[in-house]
């Protein structure tokens, strides 16, 4: 994964088979959210259309605060279950404190900027 995430036609030229490896990571990424979705909407007491409505964002934003490079290749699970708990932990205590929703957003949008941008800013002084 690590392979192909830096740079995939370099993977494809060292002998790492690409499509399968692909294929294997796609499969077991859809029966992990298979599981997420069913616990989710137990959780929930339900499932409807719009359960999981802007998740994706959170999710890229705790991987990101996380240690994951938006550029490939660059992250460890550890990381990005760490960054998962601060931003569960920064969402909690928004909600702890009676901060409005709107506001709440807000800072969650600036918690993400700044981890992408130190992760942009990681990469180009690797370059």
């Amino acid at each position: 994964m690590y392979a192909i995430g830096g740079n995939e036609a370099a993977a494809e030229v060292s002998g790492v088979n690409v499509k399968k490896t692909k294929i294997i990571i796609y499969v077991t990424a859809a029966c992990m959210y298979a599981i997420a979705g069913f616990l989710f909407s137990g959780k929930s007491g339900g499932a409807s259309v719009n359960l999981g409505l802007s998740y994706e964002l959170e999710a890229i934003a705790a991987c990101t605060i996380g240690g994951v490079s938006v550029n490939g290749g660059i992250g460890k699970v550890s990381g990005v279950i760490i960054g998962v708990a601060v931003f569960e932990l920064l969402k909690s205590s928004l909600q702890f404190l009676g901060v409005n929703t709107n506001y709440q957003y807000i800072a969650q949008g600036i918690v993400i900027i700044v981890a992408i941008a130190l992760d942009i800013r990681k990469y180009i002084a690797k370059k």
